[in-house]
């Protein structure tokens, strides 16, 4: 087989590419070790294969690697990795070692996102987000029975999400990072300043009738005056023209402007149909819907906007889960994967 042969496997590519015979991934047998697809597909990796001098090449950004099927030793640039067994090729696929990963995907640098999201970030509709935990400071938002506070519970999870959405390569910019008052102008100032693609803000809930419970999205989903007249928004749209560099005359900035707030009617609505289904599935809280209201930060953003209520600290079961840190981790990446479901669709 000459060398033209090669197959380039990018993350997500079929094992097939790599010697052009098979058109699905045949089960490893017993002690084969690790699909090196798999370890690419995770990782986003790039790898290639000589079939005639059975050496493997591997890159990652500045890092390069190569190593010999049936050896176990791997050259990361200069340095000399040997693995506890060699790598083996199996019906046309390649295996490694467990410890592959720890001896050379560790040196590379790589990181894979605990979400799984191995999407291509340029192909995103979504680049940079604002997170909004909602209240701080002097203002404590609802409290629960035992005296759990909103704006620590949803400080939190923002901070988590924030982790998350980061590792998976987006831009995120936070409204507050610490147990501070920011007021409602500032917070869409600060996403308007940002040319953000989408704000996110995150609340609990209260009700007097203490058995309510279960989550809720909010968006805006009208078009009324009252919300393209309002201060706040036209200095929010002064702050956005002047983040792009961007002097149009009154009459075309506000075309643009009514353009903007018709798509983020649509997104918003979109994002928080998702939103609500999937964190309802994911961590089997009941899905009261994805609402429409006023609310100040969805409706004087110009970008997509969503305000989701994670839980009810009113309800005594529902206080107790908001104040376990394993059930805000859990939210938060039911909140990030659809974030990115959501911005990986057209």
């Amino acid at each position: 087989m000459r060398k033209n042969s090669l197959g380039l496997c990018l993350c997500g590519l079929a094992v097939a590419l790599i010697c052009g015979c098979q058109t699905a991934p045949i089960a490893p047998p017993p002690m084969a070790g690790v699909s090196l697809q798999d370890v690419c597909r995770q990782y986003n990796i790039q790898w290639q294969f000589d079939s005639i001098t059975q050496v493997v090449f591997l890159e990652y950004k500045t890092h390069k690697a190569k190593a010999l099927v049936g050896s176990p030793v791997v050259l990361i640039g200069q340095e000399k990795v040997i693995l506890s067994a060699p790598l083996r090729r199996i019906n046309s696929n390649i295996y490694v070692p467990d410890d592959f990963e720890s001896k050379v995907i560790g040196p590379f640098g790589a990181v894979v996102s605990r979400l799984g999201f191995t999407g291509e970030l340029s192909n995103l509709k979504v680049h940079t987000i604002v997170i909004d935990p909602g209240h701080g400071g002097k203002d404590p938002g609802a409290k629960g029975y035992s005296g759990v506070k909103e704006k620590n519970v949803v400080l939190d999870i923002g901070k988590r999400l924030k982790e998350l959405l980061s590792e998976a390569g987006l831009k995120v910019i936070m409204t507050r990072d610490k147990d501070e008052f920011i007021s409602l102008n500032e917070r869409t100032e600060i996403a308007s300043k940002a040319g953000a693609d989408l704000f996110v803000s995150i609340h609990a809930n209260s009700n007097p009738v203490r058995r309510t419970h279960g989550i809720e999205v909010y968006y805006v989903k009208t078009h009324d005056k009252r919300d393209l007249d309002e201060i706040q928004r036209q200095i929010n749209e002064r702050l956005f023209f002047r983040t792009l560099n961007a002097a149009p005359n009154r009459t075309v900035q506000a075309i643009v402007s009514d353009m903007m707030y018709e798509n983020k009617i649509a997104e918003s609505c979109r994002l928080a149909m998702r939103l609500v289904h999937n964190i309802s599935s994911d961590i089997e809280i009941p899905n009261r819907g994805a609402r429409h209201a006023r609310y100040f930060v969805v409706r004087n953003t110009l970008m997509p906007a969503v305000l989701i209520e994670t839980g009810f600290l009113t309800n005594r079961q529902e206080e107790k889960k908001l104040n376990s840190s394993e059930y805000r981790e859990k939210l938060a990446e039911s909140i990030a994967r659809s974030i990115l479901a959501y911005a990986s669709t057209p």
